[in-house]
């Protein structure tokens, strides 16, 4: 019973579809990162632009799937790379149904392994001028910003509600070590350099299983992971989100 509860739940909220502020991130080294506790209580909110911006286009709040997924969305905060809060008054995360399926299934492979860990969703979806915004704040060539933010004329999964940024966090709400935050820019937190940097002694054993625990746990859902960054991961390709989902503007 408890099975077909938990897929009539999950069909039901893909049929209504058209219905934290935190400090804490892995410091940017390369050597052993220290990890702190996720702040257990989430703070009372208003309603948001966004959330508007992203019902209108029929996206759903993960936590109406699982509201033991944590979402702490560090571009609401000045805690991340560029310094400064994009998602203003935004502290939960919408995707598209579909997206919001795989995670949640992503979430219940998590815990039949480890019961008491859970998913920690840092970004979601990433409108099209937030996009725009973040191109032009991150101060690099742009040779190098191709591999940590899209171009806004190129668009990126974010914008379609169809890629998510996730870690995991333990019992005790603790990122487990990955490594390097899940925004550092360098060779560090790119998986297609894993196998270098571990055999290097720059990335732990530990941060590499973490990195191999969290993308066989996000692929048995259905995503697909990139090669750039450990956090991030596609629901879908560009080509079938183009024609299946909305554009976020």
């Amino acid at each position: 019973m408890r099975v077909f509860y938990g897929i009539f739940l999950i069909l039901s909220l893909c049929l209504s579809c058209t219905q934290e502020s935190t400090s804490v991130i892995v410091k940017n080294k390369p050597a052993q990162v220290k990890t702190d506790t996720i702040p257990q209580e989430k703070p009372t909110r208003d309603s948001s632009e966004y959330e508007k911006l992203f019902v209108r286009n029929g996206l759903v709040n993960i936590n109406e799937f699982d509201p033991d997924i944590r979402v702490v969305l560090l571009y609401n905060t000045d805690k991340n790379f560029l310094g400064k809060s994009f998602y203003k008054g935004l502290d939960q995360c919408y995707l598209h149904c579909d997206v919001a399926t795989k995670l949640n299934h992503a979430q219940k492979i998590l815990k039949k392994e480890h019961p008491f860990y859970n998913l920690i969703v840092f970004d979601a979806t990433r409108p099209n001028h937030v996009q725009k915004m973040m191109w032009d704040s991150l101060k690099m060539k742009p040779v190098d910003k191709y591999n940590y933010v899209a171009r806004p004329d190129e668009l990126s999964l974010h914008n379609f509600g169809a890629a998510v940024d996730v870690g995991i966090i333990n019992e005790n709400g603790v990122l487990l070590d990955m490594g390097t935050s899940f925004d550092f820019f360098g060779e560090l937190a790119q998986p297609k350099l894993e196998n270098e940097m571990f055999y290097a002694g720059k990335l732990s054993k530990q941060a590499y299983k973490n990195r191999l625990k969290l993308r066989e746990i996000m692929k048995k859902a259905g995503f697909t992971p990139i090669t750039s960054e450990w956090w991030h991961f596609n629901s879908c390709s560009k080509l079938f989100a183009a024609e299946n989902y909305n554009l976020i503007p």
